[in-house]
């Protein structure tokens, strides 16, 4: 279709737009074939010039003499019409201003304000692993079980049929739900179509993709944060072009170029990692499902341990449920065996390895076995304490204590960044008696290493991984048996598929359990399982030993015995006792500010706004003022309020926008 002169609804690439995000401009004969929906163009606005996106052709113009669009950078346009359309949905789900979104979807490399060459930046770990894979043999398909056979069913028929169809699949850790995606990715392939693979990025394991390219060679393209920006434009331009017909990556990849789009598939569609905690502040299986939507193409949502909003709409039929129940070579799931830690120190051992850890620990290594130690905190101590006045080492910056890093040092705060000399004197009273309490992976490590020291160790966390690759190269030192023992936080919880591994050991289980969130039961439950599902992925026998000071909670309890149905169950009553989601949803506005009594002031107004626009019969409820959990941080104080109810949409249009605010629309823990 030729396009004529006329206007186009641009949105340019500023923040502080809503409540308006486009602005019309002419479009001159000489655009005329080129500032089509998606193109990126050059346009006035206000005294200067700003890059902006073309969302829509327009017939008429709200204003008498519009200005022009003055130049249209690239061809063929950066977006697809239907990144166009998900854009507008992200921006009115997540209450987010368009141009943010539409920054979102593009790399930083591809909207810069001059169209480069294409380039390709230095190799990384992934993309070696990547390349290993291709110059590899071809992965031959495993043959399905029947659980496999029918859980991938549904989606075949939907590949073949090119309609929308939302399928859950519950499988237990080592069920086989990586060779069902595949088997639908060859399905999309085979009829001309693409795929892309949404894994969180601690899944993104060498091993991950390797799966992913001997299957498919030389048709994988991978988006993840550890490419450098040159690196991730280069990706994107071989996926707008065609050259990749699988694209694997994190939370990002769901805007990935893709057009003609065949299958999406969410691994461990549970995971935290899927929010975005900056705006636009999106969740990308909820992005995912509405990407299939608006392509006609099936959605898979995989895990072991769904999200429990997931199992509720599987139960209400907005999702098809899939299980598979059994590992893969009929090996069972590994026994979990509980420590509870209170009779530990009843006993007198202070150790952060219960006796019968140790001793399993012990004899791991005489085997010839490989070991997990799980703990989700990184340093040596996470409270700096003055023991005779009680003084706490607080962040100047933020209502958090620092936390100790023995390694380098220093008292870091985890939220800003700060950090400080190690004192010799307590800050208040200068006494001397000053020490470091609770447990990190860095002082698990120093323990283990004093106790056990004939173990090969290597410890995986934050502060391990922050050279390049660093990850990777752990990873595969780990994998060619180079250690005995690998201690990590939840970086090791998922995409490890290790063989030798018979040990994991769980050295605090309630680290998230009493959070103040309500879904600290369910987070708890979820890590717990993925670190023990770890365990038994070869042939000899396994072990998993939990330790914990609340065995008698239900999240623990379920966890224990692989009982995902029990714990959802109970969750769910929970939930809809309170009206938490699914039974609503949440908005939690948060408005920031270096003064403590400015900040509840503008929280408190915005309160009474909100409350006088509400019809009484909407079933909105609006909870606060209150302060943040962290009250204080980066040097501003926070209150909020938080918004619920089944449908937002009578509320969203009056949250406030103004400077200082933060609006976070289903938030996640």
């Amino acid at each position: 279709m030729t396009e004529t002169p006329g206007y186009a609804a641009v949105v340019p690439e500023l923040r502080s737009i809503l409540p308006r995000d486009t602005f019309t401009y002419a479009v001159g004969a000489e655009h005329a074939e080129t500032a089509v929906p998606g193109a990126r163009v050059r346009v006035p606005f206000g005294e200067r010039e700003v890059i902006g996106h073309v969302l829509e052709r327009v017939a008429d113009c709200d204003v008498d003499s519009p200005r022009a669009i003055l130049e249209v950078l690239d061809e063929p346009p950066p977006l697809l019409p239907h990144l166009v359309e998900l854009a507008r949905w992200v921006a009115a789900r997540y209450r987010a201003p368009l141009g943010e979104v539409v920054k979102a979807m593009l790399p930083a490399g591809v909207r810069a304000a001059r169209p480069r060459g294409r380039k390709r930046g230095p190799r990384t770990t992934s993309r070696g692993a990547l390349a290993a894979a291709e110059a590899g043999a071809p992965e031959v398909p495993h043959p399905l079980t029947p659980a496999q056979e029918a859980a991938v069913a549904p989606l075949l028929r939907a590949i073949a049929e090119r309609r929308h169809h939302r399928l859950l699949l519950h499988g237990v850790t080592g069920s086989g739900k990586t060779e069902v995606y595949l088997v639908a990715i060859a399905a999309a392939l085979a009829a001309g179509r693409r795929a892309v693979v949404l894994v969180p990025e601690i899944s993104l394991t060498p091993q991950t993709i390797r799966r992913f390219a001997a299957r498919f060679p030389g048709r994988v393209a991978l988006i993840h944060s550890a490419l450098t920006e040159a690196e991730r434009a280069a990706e994107w331009r071989r996926i707008r072009a065609g050259e990749a017909d699988v694209v694997v990556g994190s939370r990002s990849a769901v805007f990935a170029p893709l057009s003609n789009l065949g299958v999406i598939v969410v691994d461990e569609e549970d995971a935290t990692a899927y929010k975005q905690d900056r705006v636009p502040r999106y969740h990308a299986v909820d992005v995912a499902l509405e990407l299939g939507r608006l392509c006609a193409v099936p959605v898979v949502l995989g895990s072991a341990t769904p999200r429990v909003e997931s199992f509720y709409r599987a139960h209400t039929g907005d999702l098809e449920l899939v299980s598979l129940p059994e590992r893969i070579g009929g090996r069972s799931l590994p026994p979990v065996e509980v420590v509870d830690l209170r009779e530990e120190l009843h006993a007198g051992n202070r150790s952060p390895l219960s006796l019968e850890l140790a001793r399993a620990l012990t004899a791991c290594h005489a085997e010839g076995g490989q070991s997990i130690l799980f703990l989700n905190r990184r340093g040596t101590a996470t409270v700096v304490i003055c023991r005779d006045c009680g003084e706490v080492l607080t962040c100047p910056n933020c209502s958090i204590s620092m936390v100790l890093h023995a390694g380098r040092r220093s008292c870091d705060c985890h939220y800003c960044g700060a950090t400080a000399a190690i004192p010799s004197h307590c800050p208040s009273c200068r006494s001397a008696a000053i020490r470091g309490l609770g447990m990190g992976t860095e002082r698990l490590e120093a323990e283990v290493r004093e106790h056990f020291p004939r173990l090969r160790l290597l410890r995986m966390d934050r502060d391990t991984v922050q050279q390049r690759d660093a990850y990777f190269d752990i990873y595969e030192r780990f994998r060619r048996g180079e250690a005995d023992c690998l201690i990590g936080t939840q970086m090791v919880a998922k995409g490890w598929d290790l063989a030798g591994v018979r040990l994991v050991g769980i050295v605090n289980a309630d680290t998230a359990l009493h959070f103040p969130d309500y879904r600290s039961g369910e987070v708890t439950f979820s890590l717990l399982t993925q670190v023990a599902g770890r365990a038994g992925r070869g042939d000899e026998p396994a072990r998993v030993i939990l330790q914990t000071y609340s065995p008698e909670h239900y999240a623990v309890r379920h966890a224990t015995g692989h009982d995902y149905l029990g714990f959802a169950r109970e969750e769910i009553r929970f939930r809809k006792a309170l009206r938490f989601p699914p039974y609503s949803r949440l908005c939690v506005c948060t408005f920031s500010h270096a003064d403590d009594a400015v900040a509840r002031s503008r929280v408190e107004g915005a309160l009474e706004n909100l409350s006088g626009r509400l019809d009484p019969g909407s079933g909105i409820d609006v909870l606060g003022p209150s302060p943040a959990f962290l009250h204080r941080l980066r040097g501003e104080y926070r209150w909020q309020l938080t918004v619920r109810g089944t449908d937002l949409a009578a509320a969203l249009p009056h949250l406030p926008a103004e400077r200082g605010w933060s609006i976070d629309v289903d938030p996640a823990p």
